[in-house]
Parts: C-alpha cells; sequence; structure tokens
C-alpha cells in the first residue's frame, strides 16, 4: 500500500507500507523505478508468510525506527536482520548487503556486536534484494546447512548445530563443544553402521569426558544421556557391560547393563 504525505512545503511523499514497516518515509525513494519497488513488495509479502511459520525465527520491532527486524537465536548469539533497511540500501544504493547484526551476550543492548558482511547475489539482474532475505530466512529454517551457509555466519551456526544436537538427543544442560558434536556424530554412524559396541564405546567415553572435564555429577550425566542409550537395544548395553573399554564406563550405562559400580 502506498501512502501520500504532503508537507508544508506541498511536497508529496509515497511512503511504501510493507509487511516489515514503511519505506521511503524521508521521500529518498520518490524516483526509484516502480517496477523494483513493486518487487520489492511482493518479496516481503512473499517473506512475510514464510516467516509467521518459522521456527527459527522471531519478529522483533525496533525501539528506534519501529520497523520489524527479523530475530534468530543460538546460545550465547542473537542474529538481527533489519528487512526495511536492507530493501532502502538496495534501491538508493544499490548496496547489495544484507542489514545483518550479530549480538553476543545475555543482555543484548550491551556486549559483543558485529556487522556481518552477507552479499547478496546479483546474478540475475533486476531481482530484488527481497529474493536474498527469503534465501536467508530458509538457511535458517534448514538449520544452516554447512555448505549452503555463508562462511562470516559460521560461528552463529557452529551453536545452532549444537543446540539443534542437543535438542535431538535431550542432552538437557552439558554444553557441548564442535569436539562433542563429533563424538555423539560417531557414536550415530557406528549405529547406523551396525556395531553397537562401538558406538557404546565412544558414548560411554563421551560419558567419562562429562564427568572429569565438565563437572558433571555421574547423576546427572546418566539422566541427560539417558536418551541416547535408549536409542541402544538393551542387549547391545548387556553385552558391553559384560566387556567394557574400562570398569568405570558401567557407571555410566542403564540398569539392563549395569555391573560392579567403581568410581571413575
Amino acid at each position: 500500500m502506498n501512502v501520500e504525505i504532503t508537507s508544508m512545503n506541498k511536497s508529496v511523499v509515497a511512503a511504501v507500507d510493507t509487511p516489515f514497516g514503511m519505506l521511503n518515509l524521508d521521500g529518498e525513494l520518490n524516483h526509484v523505478n516502480p517496477q523494483r519497488m513493486q518487487a520489492e513488495q511482493r518479496g516481503l509479502v512473499l517473506l512475510k508468510g514464510i516467516v509467521n511459520k518459522a521456527s527459527t525465527w522471531t519478529q522483533r520491532r525496533s525501539r528506534s525506527s519501529g520497523n520489524v527486524l527479523l530475530v534468530s537465536q543460538a546460545g550465547g548469539y542473537e542474529l538481527r536482520l533489519d528487512v526495511v533497511g536492507t530493501v532502502e540500501r538496495y534501491l538508493l544504493h544499490n548496496d547489495p548487503h544484507l542489514r545483518l547484526s550479530l549480538f553476543r551476550g545475555k543482555n543484548r543492548t550491551v556486549g559483543y556486536c558485529e556487522e556481518i558482511c552477507i552479499l547478496f547475489n546479483q546474478q540475475h539482474p533486476g531481482c530484488a534484494i527481497a529474493d536474498g532475505l527469503v534465501s536467508l530466512v530458509l538457511l535458517g529454517e534448514a538449520e544452516w546447512p554447512h555448505q549452503a551457509t555463508p562462511h562470516p555466519l559460521r560461528r552463529f551456526t557452529e551453536w545452532a548445530e549444537r543446540e539443534r544436537i542437543a535438542r535431538r538427543w535431550k542432552l538437557g544442560i552439558i554444553e557441548l563443544t564442535a569436539e562433542d558434536m563429533d563424538e555423539i556424530n560417531d557414536v550415530r554412524e557406528a549405529m547406523e553402521l551396525g556395531v553397537p559396541h562401538a558406538a557404546l564405546d565412544m558414548l560411554c567415553a563421551f560419558a567419562r569426558r562429562c564427568y572429569t572435564c565438565k563437572g558433571m555429577d555421574v547423576e546427572d550425566v546418566n539422566l541427560h544421556l539417558k536418551a541416547l542409550f535408549e536409542e541402544f537395544d538393551p542387549k547391545d548395553i548387556k553385552a558391553y557391560a559384560a566387556s567394557p573399554s574400562t570398569p568405570s564406563d558401567r557407571l555410566f550405562l542403564p540398569p539392563q547393563g549395569d555391573g560392579a559400580a567403581e568410581q571413575p
């Protein structure tokens, strides 16, 4: 929707209402090709429909501009995407950068803040930059696949992957490192290859590290690894308990494989 605003000196500003806020409030876009403006409006309507159903993005109104920002969180990181600011800079200056900021810290008004350099692919002239915004949002919905995600977002996506694995395995309070994620993926791969003894060996090694390196009690380790152990057949757990890599592994096995307890 276009809204005409007449000032005291009779100049007319064609403000453009979008699902994320008003474009052209100061009249700078008056001379932009109307077809480009319409393409962006259509793209933003599409983006709004996607965001309304998204699980990794929320909408937050900016206190300074009143426009709606898109926000995605992972661990102590927060991505903020300025949709209206991105479109305005593209239409005014042909600036292909997405206005994307990375915040770190529990209080997002302080702490660490970084502008992320993500360029809209201009390989196809005439495309709306809203298409680039849609692509970024869909990357988040696809859980930030490594090969498709721009490198400047790697720090954020690593945290997102840790949270995804933690949710999948119901790991609760365990704070995952990159090494932890590799170990858990190796456990899963061994299970899929049909070598449960090797998978249990690796899972118990991970449990021992949670105890020794993360300062967790045995009870907490058992509680938060319960979902992982439930993926195994009880007879495989019993077989591993009969011949573990180290006797202390029995401390972390479920009751089916429980043996003589020894302190790690």
